[in-house]
């Protein structure tokens, strides 16, 4: 009697799910800079990820706006998954426990590599239907990633379902997804870092990201007169300062970068400016620190220059935290000061 009753089920049993549709690796040759991309292709959905848009903001270029790229990037495997910049987690004011434990475990370089975090970490992701030519001229959606322009990565967000769902409404897209500086990386606040041009960073990276899509989106299929930027939280703000940045000026070789602007849950958000009181102690807390003690107080931008930009990671994440805790909610979002 139980035997009957198992036979029907063993045809469940032994069934394999359906792999996902796969198609050869698609390749797209990337005109400025030079660059040949390898992608996947995986249920009618081309991806790109990774692809670089700016020299590394390391060393020299540490706490300074994002440099285009210069010279051939050669092959790129867009394969993996991108990097995330550096995350803050947690807040390690000692007043929230247990948070402030989690806070300074996760905020060690340790466990951001684990993460896959790092700052080399200036990339753009971009997604097509299967098969687009480059003379496609698809309209081109521009997601920025929210977080509280404290942590938030493009591996979050992967925009193969909305890519699909455009192809089921006959009203196909490309999918652009950049990677920006969060936290203390991409907006330290300080008089001296507004003296030295260096304010803002994220939203920097963020508009240099939409630079290489006006230059590169075409060898995808994607029209770059037809780019609509897209954000959340932190990245609907983004969208609101895009607009605002250099007094609404988005031109770019001569073309707007965009055409529209969507923000979900983010729009106009009270800032201070880059060099208030609360920004400058969270700058000057940075530079009196032990590692610092042994040298000279910075005392002007030329200083900042050659110190900052050789600052150790582990205290810019630490001085984010410190600055997330001690003001205002999402204390990072400033404006760019002229």
């Amino acid at each position: 009697m139980k035997l009957t009753i198992l036979l029907p089920l063993i045809p469940l049993a032994l069934a394999v799910p359906a792999p996902l549709e796969r198609r050869a690796n698609p390749t797209v040759i990337a005109p400025s800079p030079q660059a040949t991309v390898a992608g996947t292709s995986i249920a009618n959905v081309e991806s790109f990820k990774g692809i670089p848009y700016a020299q590394p903001p390391i060393d020299q270029l540490r706490l300074k706006p994002p440099q285009p790229l210069t010279s051939s990037l050669g092959k790129v495997d867009g394969t993996g998954i991108p990097k995330a910049c550096p995350q803050f987690f947690f807040s390690i004011d000692e007043r929230n426990i247990p948070t402030n434990v989690l806070g300074t475990i996760l905020n060690l370089p340790l466990l951001q590599t684990v993460t896959n975090a790092g700052e080399d970490c200036l990339t753009v992701n971009v997604q097509r239907p299967a098969g687009t030519k480059a003379d496609a001229k698809l309209p081109v959606l521009f997601w920025i990633f929210g977080g509280g322009f404290e942590l938030g990565s493009t591996a979050m967000y992967d925009g193969a379902s909305l890519v699909a769902e455009s192809v089921a409404q006959g009203k196909p897209i490309v999918f652009v997804a950049v990677n920006y500086r969060v936290g203390g990386f991409g907006f330290m606040p300080g008089k001296e870092v507004l003296e030295d041009g260096s304010a803002n960073l994220g939203l920097l990276d963020q508009r240099l990201g939409l630079q290489w899509v006006a230059d590169n989106i075409a060898a995808f299929g994607g029209d770059p007169e037809k780019v609509t930027i897209w954000g959340e939280s932190a990245g609907a703000i983004s969208v609101l300062d895009q607009m605002m940045l250099y007094d609404g000026d988005n031109s770019y070789k001569g073309k707007p970068l965009f055409r529209a602007g969507i923000m979900n849950s983010g729009s106009i958000v009270p800032a201070d400016p880059v060099d208030c009181p609360k920004g400058q102690a969270i700058y000057d807390r940075v530079s009196s620190y032990s590692y610092w003690r042994k040298r000279r107080t910075i005392a002007n931008h030329h200083r900042l220059s050659k110190q900052l930009d050789a600052l150790a990671p582990p205290i810019l994440w630490h001085a984010s935290v410190q600055f997330h805790t001690r003001n205002s909610s999402m204390p990072q979002i400033l404006f760019l000061v002229s």
